[in-house]
């Protein structure tokens, strides 16, 4: 995605945060946010968000000397979702099955997906299922997984994640074949593949590395195994606003159901919403055709 002026402020202001609350004694941490404003000095209008908030996150790491900064808040983030959310909300949803499982599954996702804290605004511990869908597109999504064969799930936050694994099992019950990507590398609170495996998603999917710690998909950021998931795949449910972000750069030939909460003007405002609220839509692209069954 392109980058908007409100981008640049945005991002400076979740990676100061990062370097300010590391171990790095003062003299350190003023180098580093200096050189912190001198990488996004660099930006353009032609920038894009994923890769500028993808390289700058990786000089905190580098800088701190941390290869995974918000693995405490991940295992925080998992279990107030476990014991807190995921029994009310198994319990109301008990009766469901199939594509309305999955449709009511996912819009709960997108509360935890709240628990974020690389967006100002989103730094505590609080989840509320009662979210505003601003554009929801379930019945387009559930057409197109209803005739899928297999399903390329592609996770964002910890926290959410432990409600995506109920997505996961619910597209199994389908009798769906599901492939889910996580980062290979960390990239904020986001899962990595090796949490993924840990949190039980391989005992119903196959579990696949994106072969890097990009903030999402990106051309030449993809390890050929996640290009063989995503292009294999019927229909692809994309996690978050970055997976968002970087559709918007570069478009698989498949359907990519977006899934996530608006968190700032530039996200709503593409996806066709305001900020804080919800989103499930369907991408289609050119070459998209509905798979057969």
């Amino acid at each position: 995605m392109r980058i908007w002026p409100q981008c640049i402020p945005c991002i400076y202001s979740a990676r100061s945060r990062e370097l300010l609350a590391s171990q790095l004694d003062d003299a350190s941490k003023v180098q580093a946010l200096a050189r912190l404003a001198g990488i996004l000095s660099s930006s353009n209008p032609y920038s894009s968000t994923i890769r500028l908030a993808t390289e700058t996150f990786r000089f905190v790491k580098l800088s701190v000397r941390a290869s995974d900064p918000y693995s405490r808040y991940k295992e925080e983030s998992n279990k107030l979702v476990r014991e807190r959310v995921l029994p009310l909300l198994l319990q109301r949803l008990a009766d469901l099955r199939g594509c309305e499982l999955v449709g009511e599954l996912l819009a709960a996702s997108i509360a935890a997906n709240a628990l974020d804290p690389g967006v100002p605004g989103y730094e505590s511990m609080g989840v509320d299922l009662s979210v505003k869908l601003g554009r929801d597109e379930r019945e387009r999504a559930c057409y197109l997984i209803s005739r899928a064969r297999r399903i390329a799930y592609i996770l964002d936050n910890a926290g959410e994640a432990v409600v995506d694994l109920e997505v996961v099992k619910a597209l199994r019950g389908m009798d769906l074949e599901v492939y889910v990507l996580a980062k290979s590398g960390a990239y904020q609170n986001d899962v990595t593949v090796d949490e993924a495996v840990a949190m039980g998603f391989g005992e119903y999917a196959k579990v696949v590395g994106t072969g890097s710690d990009s903030a999402a998909p990106l051309p030449g950021e993809l390890s050929g195994e996640a290009l063989e998931a995503l292009a294999s795949a019927d229909v692809i449910i994309a996690k978050g606003m970055a997976n968002f972000e970087a559709f918007e750069e570069w478009a698989p030939p498949k359907p990519v159901v977006h899934v996530l909460l608006a968190k700032c003007l530039p996200v709503a405002s593409a996806a066709g919403v305001k900020v804080g609220e919800g989103v499930i839509a369907v991408r289609e692209t050119l070459h998209a055709k509905a798979p057969q069954r």
